[in-house]
This record gives C-alpha cells, structure tokens and sequence, in this order.
C-alpha cells in the first residue's frame, strides 16, 4: 500500500490568520477615523488663523478708528452681529459693514460661533490675555465649537474641551 501525504493549511492555522487580519483591518478603521477628526480639526483652524488676519487687515485699514470712544470701533468684547444685506456695497459705515460681514464669514466657517460668542475678543493690549485702552497690541481671539471627541490642542486656552480657541496677537 502507498501512503498518500497531504498537505495543506489545517482549520486552526486558518481561523489564526483570519482572526490577525480582523484585527489588522479594526486598527486601520480606528485610525481612519482618527485622521477625519483631526482633519476637520485642522480646517478649522485654517478658518480660524484666516479669519484673525482678516480682521487684523480691517483693523490696520482704519487705525484712527481705534481712539477712545471712537463710534465705529472694530473692537468688541463678543461676537459683532452679522451682515444682513450686500457685503459689496460701500457706504458711509464702511468700517461696520465690514466688521459685520467678517462676523457672517465666521459664522459660516466655524462650528457654533453664536454658542462661542462670549469667548471672541479684539481689543488693544499691553499683555497677552489682558485688555486694556493703553495697550499698543492688538489681541483677538476666535472660538468655535470642536468636532468629535474636544478640542484637539491641548495646550488650548479655551474653558472646556469642547470650545476651541485661536488667539492672534499683533502690533498695529
């Protein structure tokens, strides 16, 4: 009698190979996801960062506008009210027609800006995160609500995790 060899993959060597590419594909799911959120993250810190400097361009288009008690000031302690007509068009309130519509632009691009609007600043200052009229510096800070699991930057200034931060700080 011949004696047949066989060979081949036993039912244990296979569930072990199906068993370490499940896991291999869970990790890889786990990181996609993680790549989206930081994603998202990282465009709204774009916004953020491009909405600052505009405002930043606003302010030092106009710099008499930041004398004391001046009626068309750029400066707020919230979030300014929006825009609610053309954005083109050029009038005697240039200044807060601007302002206003920057205001409708950070509205669209970031994430709950009217729940955040107590935590955007732009005003003059002397230190970073103090306001103050004698302040040679103007400070603004932009807030938005995060996406997914917090705010992503740890070392963020923000009140909680969930209220992400950018503050620009610049000599006019």
């Amino acid at each position: 009698m011949r004696s047949m060899k066989c060979s081949g993959f036993s039912l244990l060597e296979v569930l072990v190979t199906v068993l370490l590419t499940a896991i291999g594909i869970l990790g890889m799911v786990a990181m996609q996801g993680k790549a989206i959120q930081y994603t998202q993250d990282s465009v709204e810190r774009t916004h953020a960062v491009m909405l600052a400097n505009e405002l930043m361009e606003i302010i030092r288009s106009t710099p008499s506008s930041l004398q004391p008690n001046a009626a068309d000031s750029p400066l707020f302690d919230s979030l300014p009210a929006g825009a609610t007509d053309n954005c083109l068009v050029i009038d005697d309130a240039l200044l807060e027609t601007q302002v206003a519509c920057w205001a409708s632009r950070v509205r669209m691009l970031l994430p709950d800006a009217d729940q955040a609007s107590d935590a955007f600043v732009a005003c003059t200052s002397t230190t970073p995160g103090t306001c103050d009229d004698d302040g040679a510096a103007i400070e603004i800070r932009l807030a938005w609500s995060a996406a997914g699991e917090g705010c992503l930057d740890a070392a963020a200034e923000s009140l909680d995790d969930t209220l992400c931060t950018y503050t620009f700080r610049s000599q006019i």
